[in-house]
Formats: structure tokens, C-alpha cells, sequence
């Protein structure tokens, strides 16, 4: 068998400086390229190591622990233990998250051996080696779509530490919503500076009426039939549009609002409730926009369950 050692010593060059790199990515750390050239040689030059009399060094577990171990100081440098196990850990996953995604590819779209052949096989003839041009295109797209993943399950987490258990009280009836919180809403009454939530159909349900999301706020103040029961926990609040233009939106003046978020369970009660009639989230993992202030004027009341 004929072994190209420069052509495979360059193709893991290749591999090798991916590899960190999407490591240095997932663990948001900034490297400096020479850090990265250099550890990337380094971590190539084991190819050449396997053909010397050194090899059952890098064939030990801790020969490989060792040397790995030396490519990610090299690489991400050493400034405490926490932090340096952490980036040798994430260098192995990296590496067995490709390598097993290219050969679980390989499998899904070649494989057609029987089982039944296993009973003859030999160490020399198991299996089909890679092809080149499998694995040239199809690392490059594992690496893409590892680093999509990774970035969106980080997105994912920061979302979902935005969200929080709402509950309201107006009128004898109780809302619950999970609301989002929004640092850009920095809508307030223009009167008495009160902030402004708001909460969509959707988790209002049947409990409130519908000519809330259906009707003017204008011409809801001036229903007389509303008024009677809802009249006192209505309010108008005025905005500007995208466009410029003067809106407005109709508000419940609730007599309290709880939210449970980060192990707080807070009180709030100068607060308006925004009716919106459409949906705040197109994946609807919230029906609510909480303001920013909430969480500082809010009255810690425990903790949350």
C-alpha cells in the first residue's frame, strides 16, 4: 500500500487548524493567529510522529492525553487550571462531535455492507477507507453546521434566561403570560410616567371581551356598556409608530402584576397592561413584553417556586 505522508500531513493541517479554530468559536475565547498556526502544526506533526520509533508514545491514551494536552496550551495559553480543562475538553468534543458526524455521514449515504460478511473479515480488509473528496467537502460543511448549532443553542439559553412567569390581576380575573423582557420598550404614560407591558390575544384568552383586540381604543372608551364594569381598569395610552404617526393602544391598569423570574417573585403594582391582537412571538415561546423597569421597581415578595 502506498502512503502519500505529504498530502495526508497537509490534509490534517487543514482539519487540525478547523478544529481550533471552532473551538476557540464555541468557547468565545480571542486567539491570536500565531497562536493558532502554530498549535495547528503542532498538532499535524503527530502524522509524521507515527512513522518513527516514537509511535507507541501517541498510540497510549495518556501519550495522546499528553500531546493534546500541549496543543491547547499552546493554543489557548494557561491562566487557571478551571480554564484550561475547560478548553481541553471542548477541544475532544469538537474533534469526536466532527470526526463521528463525518463518519455517521459516511455510513448513512455509503454503507452497503451485510452483516453477514463481518464473520469474514479481517484487520486489513474491514471497512472502506474515507475518500478524499468525502471527507475535503464534507468536513468543512460538519464544521459549518457544528458551529450553527453551537451558536444557536447559546441563543437559545440567552432567550430563555430572558423569560419569565407572568400573572395578572384586574377585575377579579387572573392572566398568566411568559413574558419576554425587552430593554428596547421604553414606552410610559405621558402623564404619570407609568411603564407599559404588553400582553397579546393569545394569552388573554376568553377572559377578556373580545371588542379589547377587535375595536378602536378610542371608541372602547366610549362604549357605555364596558364601561360600567371595565371602565375604571381602562386607560389610552399614546405612542409613536414607525412611521412617525401618533397611535394608541388601549391598557389595563391591573391591581397588581406578579413575576417570577431568576428565582424572584416580584410584585408590581405601577404598571400598565398593553392589549395587543397580534402574536408577540412567530414561535410563540412568549405572549408577553415585559419592560425593563419592572424588575427594578418590582417588590421582591420571595422566592420563586
Amino acid at each position: 500500500m502506498t502512503v502519500y505522508l505529504d498530502v495526508v500531513w497537509l490534509l490534517n493541517v487543514l482539519i487540525d487548524f478547523m478544529i481550533l479554530q471552532l473551538t476557540a468559536l464555541i468557547l468565545k475565547r480571542s486567539v491570536a493567529v500565531w497562536r493558532l498556526v502554530i498549535g495547528t502544526l503542532f498538532a499535524s506533526l503527530i502524522i509524521l510522529l507515527l512513522f518513527t520509533p516514537l509511535s507507541p508514545l501517541f498510540y497510549h491514551p495518556v501519550g495522546k492525553s499528553v500531546y493534546s494536552a500541549i496543543i491547547v496550551f499552546i493554543v489557548f495559553g494557561y491562566r487557571r487550571f478551571g480554564l484550561f480543562v475547560q478548553s481541553f475538553f471542548m477541544f475532544y468534543f469538537v474533534t469526536f462531535a466532527i470526526g463521528g458526524g463525518l463518519y455517521g455521514l459516511r455510513f448513512f449515504l455509503f454503507s452497503n455492507q451485510s452483516y453477514a460478511n463481518w464473520l469474514h473479515f479481517s484487520t486489513y480488509s474491514f471497512g472502506d477507507p474515507f475518500s478524499w473528496l468525502f471527507i475535503i467537502c464534507g468536513f468543512p460543511i460538519l464544521w459549518w453546521f457544528s458551529k450553527k448549532r453551537m451558536d444557536h443553542a447559546v441563543i437559545r439559553k440567552f432567550d430563555q434566561s430572558q423569560l419569565a412567569d407572568v400573572e395578572i390581576t384586574v377585575n377579579d380575573v387572573t392572566l398568566t403570560a411568559k413574558g419576554m423582557i425587552d430593554t428596547g420598550n421604553r414606552l410610559y404614560h405621558p402623564v404619570h410616567q407609568t411603564p407599559v407591558m404588553f400582553v397579546s390575544h393569545e394569552a388573554c384568552g376568553d377572559s377578556l371581551p373580545e371588542s379589547f383586540f377587535q375595536t378602536s381604543p378610542l371608541e372602547i372608551m366610549e362604549h357605555t356598556e364596558l364601561a360600567k364594569t371595565w371602565g375604571k381598569y381602562l386607560t389610552i395610552v399614546p405612542y409613536r409608530g414607525v412611521d412617525g404617526g401618533q397611535n394608541f393602544v388601549l391598557a389595563l391598569k391591573p391591581e397588581r402584576v406578579m413575576i417570577d423570574m431568576d428565582g424572584r417573585h416580584l410584585k408590581v403594582k405601577k404598571v400598565l397592561v398593553g392589549l395587543s391582537g397580534h402574536d408577540l412571538a412567530g414561535d410563540h415561546e412568549f405572549n408577553c413584553i415585559l419592560h425593563p423597569d419592572l424588575l427594578q421597581t418590582g417588590k421582591n415578595v420571595g422566592t420563586a417556586s
